[in-house]
């Protein structure tokens, strides 16, 4: 739940360092190289081994773990323990969901549905382990520690990508030839959607060839434990974790809805839809690298994976707050949220796993994770070591730690995120094709997210 003080006040606790040292990072000389150990090291014998499994929704880890196995890191808290860690990555939510039930599950997994796990008690509680390892709970941000936690009991460890989730990036480029000022970006909605209609072109048969803002990409369209950025943006608590009580169904969802339906409207939602299946124009940053969407609603991950994926791109590349309404023009909102390492209760050796969450806890990983992906944990040692010009766009994300004025975190709902997001995904649709207004989609969401909580045993 959104905490407008004391969430802001407690996740800055310690995170200034984090700014300070993120900024100074730019002017320091480069970073040592990362010791790595010596290639020709002896095999082990892998029949004393405890083989690992370790699955991640994301792809390329296999890849990444050939760099890992070079480092001291990896021979402290792998090789250290006897373990085999065996990585299998883009794994999908079904393979999850069906393994967990045939109760084969991996030893140590990375999966969005963290509290829906959680709750469903599949789950093994790690709270005596990482009381007698090498992490410090106040090393880590805050809101990212807290969210690992459910009930009392400790279930995971924020890892790999855990930093803040809230920016508009934009391409200057675009943004320029529109006639606009890349210096003066847009801070309500309706300044987004004037740029949202200079920046949108269409060809003389009125096919989409060019648009400024789809408001439900990326972190905009999501409703998970990255959070739920139209609550954000208007500023409303959607659950009440101590009532169970839902409140969608009400006057600023119904304009959020309307407002961003507005932009789908002005593109055409068939248009959208042809340039969302046209290869490498897809959401979560396919058009914006095509440079078809000139502006998009990211985390602080977009200008590092922008910058590996389409340089050109990265060079005009800026990011600023995200809108909000006219009534709320002034705020100036942030979401600390991110990934984590769960560990399974039926496994074989879930506990013998806990060691790989050391592991990406360490300089020398989280470095190699960042060179390669661009992505952030929430461990500030390494937050302080980040020089943010690296990558074009990263520092609003560093600054904004320091000058936001409203924190917000995830709402600790048990209701699977999945349903949450295929749900929205209806509504929302339904809205910008003209099938029901916003206030009927409000009033239609709170309606099943009251029967879905109630069907699951949540509330009687």
């Amino acid at each position: 739940m959104l905490d407008r003080k004391l969430s802001r006040r407690d996740f800055l606790k310690g995170v200034s360092g984090v700014v300070a040292g993120g900024m100074l990072a730019a002017c320091a000389p480069p970073a040592t190289p990362v010791s790595q150990k010596p290639a020709e090291a002896p095999a082990k014998s892998e029949a004393k081994l405890t083989p690992i499994k370790f699955w991640t929704f994301w792809g390329g880890f296999e890849e990444m773990h050939e760099d890992w196995k070079k480092t001291d890191a990896y021979a402290k808290f792998i090789d250290g323990n006897h373990l085999k860690l065996e990585i299998t990555s883009d794994v999908s939510l079904e393979s999850f969901l069906s393994n967990i039930a045939a109760g084969t599950p991996p030893d140590v997994g990375v999966i969005w549905i963290y509290l829906d796990l959680m709750a469903k008690g599949v789950l093994t509680p790690i709270d005596d382990l990482v009381a007698a390892s090498s992490l410090k709970p106040e090393e880590f941000l805050e809101g990212n520690w807290k969210f690992c936690s459910y009930k009392g009991k400790q279930y995971g460890v924020p890892a790999l990508e855990a930093f803040v989730r809230r920016g508009l990036n934009y391409n200057a480029r675009m943004v320029e030839e529109a006639g606009l000022d890349p210096d003066n970006p847009p801070v309500t909605w309706d300044e987004a959607l004037a740029w949202h209609k200079a920046l949108t072109k269409f060809d003389s048969a009125g096919n989409l060839i060019q648009f400024g803002l789809d408001p439900y990409d990326a972190e905009g369209g999501v409703w998970s434990s990255d959070g739920f950025m139209i609550a954000e943006s208007w500023g409303f608590d959607w659950f009440d974790e101590n009532t169970g009580e839902f409140n969608i169904d009400n006057d600023k969802m119904a304009e959020g809805l309307e407002t961003l339906a507005e932009f789908i409207r002005i593109i055409g939602p068939d248009n959208l839809d042809a340039v969302r299946a046209v290869a490498g124009q897809g959401t979560w940053g396919g058009a914006f690298n095509a440079e078809v969407q000139a502006m998009i609603i990211e985390g602080y991950w977009h200008p590092g994976e922008t910058a590996h994926e389409k340089p050109e791109v990265s060079k005009v590349n800026r990011a600023t707050w995200v809108p909000v309404p006219e009534s709320r023009r002034g705020t100036k909102f942030q979401f600390a949220g991110g990934h984590m390492l769960l560990f399974f209760k039926d496994a074989e050796h879930p506990r013998e796993a806990f060691p790989v969450a050391e592991l990406v806890n360490t300089q020398e990983i989280c470095d190699i994770i960042f060179q390669r992906n661009g992505w952030l944990p929430a461990w500030k040692p390494f937050l302080e070591t980040v020089d943010p010009s690296i990558y074009p766009g990263l520092d609003f994300y560093f600054k904004s730690i320091k000058e936001t004025n409203e924190w917000w975190h995830a709402e600790p709902c048990e209701l699977s995120s999945d349903f949450r997001q295929t749900k929205f995904a209806e509504v929302r649709e339904a809205i910008y094709r003209g099938e029901m207004t916003g206030k009927e989609g409000a009033k239609k969401l709170q309606q099943l997210f009251e029967e879905e909580y109630k069907a699951a045993g949540y509330k009687s």
